[in-house]
């Protein structure tokens, strides 16, 4: 099934494009899912959704059709479903 993959904010800048899809099968968790992208991605990019472990990092925000979710949740997979990847932002 096709998963697609919209960036936001300064992952989208780091991603050079807007919006990507990966295709998954049902058992497919959120984390592989973001692993795959990243390592679709530029550096960069894999550098923001992936710490040094290799598990995404905890300022990166995942929205399930413009809901929050966590990275570690268990959701029902199906074609077309819709992902936003965004990191938190901060400042001083």
């Amino acid at each position: 099934m096709i998963i697609h993959i919209r960036f936001d904010s300064q992952v989208r800048r780091l991603a050079g494009c807007n919006q990507t899809s990966v295709d998954v099968d049902a058992a497919t968790s959120l984390t592989q899912i973001i692993q795959r992208v990243a390592e679709q991605g530029t550096e960069s990019l894999r550098s923001a959704l992936l710490d040094e472990g290799e598990v995404p990092r905890s300022s990166l925000l995942v929205f399930l059709n413009n809901e929050l979710v966590a990275k570690d949740q268990l959701v029902p997979l199906h074609d077309g479903l819709e992902l936003t990847l965004t990191t938190l932002i901060s400042g001083g």
